[in-house]
């Protein structure tokens, strides 16, 4: 088998060193000098080292392009350190998780550049640690199956700690029989994967957790294509991954949409896995963002993500994966909306600017569709545990606005005790989803919890029972209107006695959103409609709030309940990042809008229309008029702009009748000019 990774392409990459892959290898020998100055412990750090491993393939490619023998000296000084420790991984997981599968990715890139530029003394006590480590982890897999991330099929743990092994097995199989047994085990694991996972490319995990783990996938791909196995690269999540990621994209490129667990809003570039992806399937937006994020972002990214080892190391990936005949092409021509059936997911752009509006909406069963249907099936069949959501937050029905660069209906981001209290949806009596009940046993400063809780064991999801569950009731995008429906009374506590918790959400492209809570139930409760924003809301009368943050501004217009109890509060989210930084805190302040009907009642109805504007020029001067329309059974609202007057009107009965307005939906959506003239109309027609 050829080199991995470059496979018979070494002496193309080395014609092109001086030209096409000039800046490719500025960037690869800029990254080795770092590590001459590192001073490597001779004991293992008290913290994760995935860095060693990356470090080792870089400086090892180095030396294959180069030819220059202190980049294979360099090489070796990291590649045996790391060989010297004991064990690999610290404080959790030890030898059987993150920090050794990077380890063996790294490294197994690194025998398999190097073995032949090595003493046959150095060769074998290399191979004799890469031998003992795999087979560590590979029997951990094999002896928790049904309960670990061996048979996690959805999890970054599963990818990355297979990816890793497969790395090295494929390494060292002329050297080491064994590698025979994990070759077969995961090329099995990997069939599954890529079976199970959802084919519109989304990730319940979030965008944060998508780059963290695809150069893996993509790795794994190659190996397992190369030794003539499936072409994984035809199968519909990789093939739809990138559509996930650019739609998760903020407007302005740098940022991401931080659905689940997104440590930061910058941690979900890889240059390397857009380039891949811009090779394989000839994808010009991807090299675009590939080349964006290199000339532009890159080191904003590398210095500002809380995700590691990082950006910086991955510079051999980079240069192997450029494809120079790609051209790159922006993302101008591809749709504004865009559907994820699996996820629930649901992305409304206003344009391709930098300044757009952006929302993004989501409602699915825990972990997606897909991922909830086949993992109860193999629990069920296998008593088994697959499902390890720890990273997956209650955030059904919740949605996230970002307008001219200004952050404005957010999520919280990183979080390991999820609540719906800390997302924009709906909370009844406090409460949201029937797993909440679980951060009752205590909270996560208990090690054994917290150890339970990052093995994806003890999480908000754990008893979720199979039937409570979350969708996308419906979706539109005809005849300029864009509408999405999500359902979640399943989602809450049975002794709620919910039966409907529905969110609508419809944009006509005039420049604001209305959105319709329904709330029914068979007991009487306090409903909770919440928005949290990095800015508090400044109440300008009693039926408008106004957000300001920086460049953009948001008016929250609250035409229903008519009698409500409206208030701003803070919420504040601090949660450990990870249990090998325990002292590593992330810590947000949310700044949250209530909206509540003021006694409890069965059934409520929220009716809001939220306009994203401009703060720097004329901020007010842009404002919409919003005026309440009702009738006994029909409430809805009239919203005048520059250029039209949109009449909403809702019904619970399923039949509006407002003036000349009578017909069969649950709701109708009628746009005129200021002539009142007809320009479009759209309604739902609930089942």
């Amino acid at each position: 088998m050829p080199y991995l990774l470059i496979n018979d392409q070494l002496d193309v990459l080395k014609k092109e060193l001086k030209t096409t892959r000039k800046e490719h290898l500025t960037r690869l020998l800029e990254q080795c000098r770092l590590y001459e100055d590192e001073v490597l412990p001779k004991e293992h750090p008290h913290t994760s080292i995935t860095f060693m491993g990356m470090a080792a393939a870089n400086l090892s490619l180095a030396y294959l392009l180069t030819e220059q023998d202190h980049y294979l000296q360099e090489a070796k000084r990291w590649i045996f350190t790391a060989v010297d420790y004991d064990v690999w991984g610290f404080g959790f997981l030890v030898d059987v998780d993150l920090s050794a599968s990077w380890m063996l990715y790294g490294l197994g890139l690194s025998y398999d550049w190097l073995k032949e530029h090595l003493s046959e003394e150095e060769r074998t006590k290399f191979l004799n640690k890469l031998v003992l480590q795999g087979n560590k982890i590979f029997d951990y897999g094999q002896d928790n199956l049904g309960h670990c991330w061996s048979t996690n099929y959805w999890q970054n743990h599963n990818w990355i700690n297979y990816s890793g092994l497969l790395t090295t097995a494929y390494a060292i199989r002329s050297d080491y029989q064994g590698s025979e047994k994990w070759i077969s085990e995961i090329r099995d694991n990997f069939q599954k994967v890529f079976e199970y996972l959802p084919e519109d490319g989304s990730n319940y995990e979030g965008t944060g957790y998508w780059r963290y783990a695809i150069n893996f996938f993509l790795s794994a791909a190659d190996y397992i294509r190369q030794d003539g196995g499936p072409n994984y690269f035809e199968a519909g999540f990789l093939k739809n991954s990138f559509d996930y990621r650019i739609y998760q994209s903020a407007p302005n490129w740098e940022e991401n949409i931080n659905f689940a667990d997104v440590h930061d809003r910058r941690s979900s570039h890889s240059i390397s896995a857009y380039y891949k992806i811009a090779s394989e399937y000839g994808n010009g937006q991807a090299q675009w963002l590939g080349e964006m994020v290199r000339t532009k972002f890159l080191f904003r990214e590398a210095y500002q993500s809380k995700i590691f080892p990082g950006i910086l190391p991955e510079a051999f990936l980079e240069l192997i994966w450029f494809n120079p005949e790609i051209e790159p092409t922006s993302p101008e021509s591809l749709p504004l909306t865009k559907y994820f059936p699996d996820l629930g997911l649901v992305v409304m752009r206003s344009s391709w600017d930098t300044d757009a509006t952006h929302l993004s909406f989501k409602s699915s069963p825990p972990g997606g569709h897909k991922q909830w249907k086949l993992s109860w099936e193999l629990d069920n069949k296998n008593d088994w545990k697959t499902r390890s959501l720890t990273h997956y937050h209650v955030d059904f029905n919740h949605f996230i606005l970002i307008h001219n660069g200004a952050s404005l209906a957010i999520d919280e981001g990183y979080n390991r005790t999820s609540k719906a209290e800390v997302h924009n949806l709906i909370t009844v009596d406090g409460t949201g989803c029937v797993g909440e009940k679980i951060w009752q046993e205590g909270d996560l400063s208990d090690p054994q919890l917290f150890d339970l809780n990052c093995k994806g064991i003890h999480n908000v999801w754990r008893d979720v029972p199979e039937d409570a569950v979350a969708q996308v009731e419906a979706f539109s995008n005809d005849n300029g209107y864009t509408y999405v429906v999500g359902e979640s009374s399943r989602m809450y506590y049975p002794e709620m006695a919910l039966t409907r918790n529905a969110r609508h959400i419809i944009n006509s492209e005039c420049g604001y959103f209305i959105f319709l809570d329904e709330l029914e139930s068979k007991l009487a409760h306090t409903y909770t409609w919440r928005m949290h924003s990095e800015r508090y809301a400044k109440e300008v009368s009693e039926s408008q709030f106004e957000i300001v943050n920086g460049a953009g501004a948001l008016n929250v217009f609250t035409v229903f309940p008519k009698a409500r109890v409206t208030k701003v509060d803070e919420t504040l989210v601090e949660e450990i990042m990870t249990p090998q930084r325990p002292d590593d805190i992330r810590r947000i302040s949310l700044k949250t809008l209530l909206i509540e009907n003021p006694e409890k009642s069965k059934n409520a109805y929220f009716l809001n229309v939220l306009q994203p504007k401009d703060a720097l020029q004329g901020g007010n001067a842009q404002d919409i008029s919003i005026s309440s329309l009702e009738c006994e059974n029909s409430i809805g609202v009239e919203i005048t702009s520059d250029k039209y007057i949109e009449t909403f009107l809702f019904s619970d009965i399923n039949y509006i009748a407002y003036g000349d307005v009578q017909v069969k939906a649950k709701w109708i959506s009628i746009l005129k000019d200021k002539a009142g003239n007809m320009v479009k109309t759209t309604r739902y027609e609930a089942k």
